[in-house]
């Protein structure tokens, strides 16, 4: 499954191994020098320790996003009998290591449209915090 062959253990949870192959590492680096760039070209330009800073936080949450994505796909198809060796992440995304298929198309598709819904529940809790510090501050 890893794109470069080699996969690094992070953590298990729910009993799913998690694991990031080191082809998303060239995604973390993408990630935090687009952000860091973004900072320091900005109207209030952040210094670039400061900058790199917060872009090593977004790639964290790019991860924790990922596996939080992924996560769903597994715990969904946990409950459908699938058997879910672990999680991988990689360059292009993640994906639930599964030992056998869904055994009905209900099962498939609940399994399919769970990632997307949880991302977006993640999007809207995020997007409700924004609001609610900005109406704070």
């Amino acid at each position: 499954m890893p794109l470069f062959g080699r996969a690094i253990t992070l953590f298990t949870i729910f009993g799913f191994r998690v694991r990031v192959d080191l082809s998303w590492a060239l995604l973390a680096l993408l990630v935090m020098s687009s952000t860091a760039q973004s900072f320091m070209g900005s109207d209030e330009p952040v210094p670039p320790a400061a900058a790199w800073v917060l872009g090593g936080v977004m790639a964290i949450g790019l991860l924790f996003s990922m596996v939080w994505h992924e996560l769903s796909h597994s715990l969904v198809g946990r409950r459908h009998g699938m058997k879910v060796r672990g999680i991988t992440l990689f360059m292009l995304g993640g994906v639930a290591e599964l030992e056998d298929e869904p055994s009905t198309p209900r099962g498939e598709f609940r399994m399919a449209i769970v990632g997307p819904l949880s991302s977006f529940l993640l999007a809207a809790i995020l997007g409700g915090a924004r609001l609610v510090r900005t109406d704070l501050s």
